[in-house]
């Protein structure tokens, strides 16, 4: 715009300027022949071709204004390309606000139905009983049920011969068969919600941030129910895929009181390596200091405990 100004400005300086050379120049030729003692046709053809250094110059300005002519219409192009760009800037903005507008509709529409399913999930604790257990009671209920179930076999450690990893397996993916009661529209919930941030969320990088706020959601009881599901069906590959690219789930699954066994278990059945678990509460103190204040507690109650064996 600067320089469309300058141009202008240049433009009318010249104009100006030759309007006042020519009526300079006509004014000292007239000066300088006055009086003009005859009338002819050659003194009028002379003084005609006087006028021809006047002649080149208008020929030059001419050329000049042709090409501050040119140089205006491109930068009048200049400027309506940069508008259009801002016009497409602003269109492809605006799409991808509608999109995720539309995507965040989705996503808690879908999360609002995934706890309707939740809730109304419901088990028989005992068969031909007609009471059952709703919600997260009945995922409780299935996973202490398990976990009372699987502490029968008395496996505590992962073979490593395979014939004996063969039958560990086996027998875990049987036990948890025989216990878990597939639950398929509450899972397939999830795991179209799971398809729809994995597909739909924008922008990429923005996936987390949904995965940390459905995860957030879920409750202990149903994070290992959902391991479980995983551990032992085919059809739930979306549920292992989070669990590998998903940061917050694998935070999940590490401060869970899940057997290493059964960690060990989904990472060769699947080859999916899990976080190692880890205590889900942690201490501003140094492993020293909590070392030394056990020691000191321990001490002191051990004092305590003597002394009043003394006064008995």
């Amino acid at each position: 715009m600067d320089s469309k100004f300058s141009i202008i400005k240049f433009l009318r300086w010249t104009v100006g300027s030759v309007i006042l050379i020519f009526i300079a120049y006509v004014a000292i030729l007239i000066g300088t022949t006055w009086p003009i003692s005859e009338f002819s046709i050659t003194n009028a053809g002379t003084f005609g071709d006087s006028f021809g250094a006047l002649t080149s110059l208008f020929s030059g300005l001419g050329v000049a204004g042709l090409l501050a002519t040119i140089f205006l219409q491109r930068e009048e192009l200049k400027l309506n390309r940069r508008e259009l760009e801002e016009t497409r800037k602003e269109i492809q903005l605006q799409s991808q606000t509608f999109h995720r507008q539309r995507f965040e509709d989705a996503f808690y529409q879908m999360l609002a139905l995934y706890k309707e399913n939740l809730r109304e999930l419901s088990i028989r604790p005992h068969d031909g009983d007609s009471h059952r257990i709703f919600g997260i009671e009945a995922l409780r209920y299935l996973i202490t049920k398990f976990e009372k179930a699987w502490g029968k076999h008395k496996l505590h450690k992962f073979p490593a011969d395979e014939n004996e990893r063969n039958e560990y397996l086996y027998t875990l993916v049987s036990t948890i068969q025989s216990v878990f009661v597939r639950q398929t529209r509450y899972v397939e919930t999830l795991s179209s919600i799971l398809v729809l941030i994995q597909d739909e969320c924008v922008p990429r990088n923005g996936k987390e941030t949904y995965w940390r706020i459905l995860a957030s959601q879920l409750t202990a009881y149903e994070i290992k129910y959902l391991f479980y599901q995983a551990l032992i069906s085919p059809d739930y590959t979306t549920l292992r895929n989070v669990m590998l690219q998903s940061q917050v789930f694998q935070d999940r699954l590490a401060t869970l009181n899940l057997p290493d066994p059964h960690r060990n278990s989904f990472e060769v059945l699947w080859n999916i390596s899990l976080p190692k678990r880890r205590n889900q509460f942690t201490s501003p103190l140094s492993s020293a200091q909590i070392k030394a204040a056990r020691k000191s507690i321990q001490k002191r109650q051990k004092e305590a405990s003597t002394i009043a064996q003394r006064t008995k």
